[in-house]
């Protein structure tokens, strides 16, 4: 394990360090001494430095923003003696100091740790993961987050975002390099290269990032030789962040700690919500100190992640996250379970037989059909360009704007469908292998309306329904009229139907997150019209016209 950690991070560092290196040799050989040196030594010098204090300018932000307790060690060993020992002896056998204990009081469960290096690392947790994970559990989060301490993830990430940075400054450098002579026409084209080896380093990180992520849940496997109990963690987590009441604070936090915490808040909604199912009605309990695991929960959970395992928007949403799919992660957890001797607790083999029946002609076929409809209206403004280019008449200079109605109008088209809306649950869309965040399926939940999908912003037109099931999930509002609209409906609306029995009709679709783009919602108040479809349809033609309008207008002048 220890060796894939080291090829992971060499490999992807060593192709961050050629990317550099091979801008800055080709600016030497065709530009001679560089004018930019001393920004590219300020760059490497900010992010040391950085390096080096940021984990006691982040001690204040958590102080001052999130009123952290810091918890002296025997306070810590009193309170929660059994998760001390784990920490203690995780942290001797690995040989790193114990870092220091921070605690937030706030609902939402999760937990990061940050530092220069194991010598100064802090190891922060929320309440809310000891009000809804098992004690076993929090030990499996904190030896998650020993993990990363233990395998130097400060340090690694630190310097692949560094050479990140300079592939981005050697790019602003040399594309402002302009004048006549060659050598400086040739160094805009290094800065452009430099500029396609930052997007490309971009993604890299975030593949170091996911493996890394791999690797420290495998260090809590071992630390623990328990896999089931960080992969129970994990389902909870996900559960308590869709579950708890979310305030401006709550989601401030999890926003600025996305790629450092256990779990990406912005999928938890998603996966959270579903699970909400498993905990209100098979007997289980979300809340630490409850009674046992159901039998049978393992069925139901795998069908949730049939969509992270074989949905291919799946494997996209992956490719831009900083974590990896939590079906992925469950699936390799069990995988360990047997290494140490242990029944796992999820059986992934009912979920391989189930995606092995999958129609791959549904999924791969209209998913390379969906790319393009997802990407339509670009492609049609792409393709404008083209067109004006190439015409060079006057009132061509609109066709990029008509390319642009034509891909909405066949977006709108295929992604709202008609007929009639079926009853469901949120866990039983949240088990559909081929959803798509491009064609809707008409659904049909009853549940209640419990707040805003944008917590603590009092004009949030979006609104997140709780079904009778359990499971919750993002109802999108759209107003006859844009944006203003919207504002009126979030200001004046959406706190009198909050804790209100509704039935909501709309079009389900599923990508990192999912959500229902909202049709109407019957309510104890009246019923609420919502303009999705209306404009998903006709904003294309609208363009369409006005391009057209445009191009006559020209013409006839």
């Amino acid at each position: 394990m220890k060796a894939r950690l080291a090829f992971a991070s060499l490999f992807t560092l060593g192709i961050l360090c050629a990317f550099v290196g091979t801008i800055l040799l080709l600016a030497m050989y065709w530009g001679g001494r560089i004018n930019g040196v001393m920004l590219i030594a300020l760059t490497i010098l900010v992010n040391v430095v950085s390096w080096l204090l940021s984990p006691f300018f982040q001690d204040l932000i958590l102080r001052y923003f999130y009123s952290c307790e810091t918890v002296e060690w025997a306070e810590f060993l009193r309170r929660w003696p059994n998760l001390a020992r784990v920490v203690q002896t995780t942290c001797a056998r690995h040989k790193i100091p114990v870092p220091a204990m921070r605690l937030i009081d706030d609902g939402n469960p999760t937990a990061y740790c940050f530092g220069s290096g194991s010598w100064n690392a802090r190891l922060v947790a929320t309440k809310g993961l000891f009000r809804y994970l098992e004690e076993d559990e929090v030990a499996a989060v904190y030896c998650h987050e020993l993990g990363h301490i233990s395998n130097g993830d400060f340090v690694i990430m630190t310097m692949a975002a560094t050479l990140c940075t300079l592939l981005y400054e050697l790019y602003v450098i040399f594309t402002k390099s302009r004048g006549k002579s060659d050598k400086r026409s040739q160094l805009v084209w290094v800065g452009y290269a430099s500029y396609i080896f930052y997007i490309i380093a971009t993604y890299l990180v975030l593949y170091l990032s996911r493996t890394r992520e791999y690797l420290a849940d495998r260090f809590s496997a071992e630390a623990t030789r328990n896999p089931n109990a960080l992969a129970m963690g994990l389902v909870k987590v996900a559960y308590g962040i869709a579950a708890a009441p979310d305030t401006e604070k709550s989601k401030r936090l999890l926003a600025s700690t996305r790629a450092l915490g256990i779990y990406d808040f912005k999928v938890a909604d998603t996966t959270g919500g579903a699970y909400a199912r498993l905990f209100s009605e098979e007997g289980g309990v979300a809340v630490a100190g409850g009674s046992a695991q159901p039998e049978g929960r393992a069925t139901h959970v795998e069908r949730v992640f049939l969509f992270d395992l074989f949905n291919p928007w799946a494997k996209i949403g992956e490719f831009n996250s900083t974590h990896p799919l939590t079906g992925k992660r469950i699936r390799r957890l069990m995988e360990y379970c047997q290494e140490f001797g242990v029944a796992p607790h999820y059986d992934f083999s009912l979920a391989s037989y189930e995606g092995q029946m999958l129609d791959r002609g549904r999924l791969y076929k209209n998913f390379a059909f969906e790319v393009g409809i997802y990407f339509g209206a670009w492609i049609g403004f792409a393709l404008g360009l083209v067109a004006a280019y190439v015409s060079a008449t006057p009132q061509a200079i609109f066709a990029p704007l008509l390319g642009l109605g034509l891909g909405w109008s066949l977006k709108g088209l295929y992604g709202f469908p008609g007929g009639k809306a079926e009853p469901t649950t949120v866990f039983e869309l949240m088990c559909d292998p081929y959803a798509s965040p491009v064609r809707g399926r008409l659904v049909y939940l009853e549940g209640t309306v419990i707040g805003r999908a944008q917590a603590g912003s009092p004009v949030g037109e979006d609104m997140m329904i709780q079904d009778k099931s359990g499971g919750l999930i993002t109802l999108n509002y759209e107003s006859w009229f844009p944006v203003l609209g919207n504002l009126w409906f979030g200001w004046k609306k959406v706190k009198s139907l909050i804790d209100q029995p509704c039935a909501a009709f709309g079009w389900f679709r599923r990508y990192t997150v999912a959500w229902v783009d909202l049709s109407k919602l019957n309510a104890v108040t009246g019923s609420i019209e919502s303009y999705t479809r209306f404009w998903g349809l006709y904003r294309g033609p609208l363009f369409i016209i006005l391009a057209l309008l445009l191009m006559a207008a020209v013409r006839f002048s």
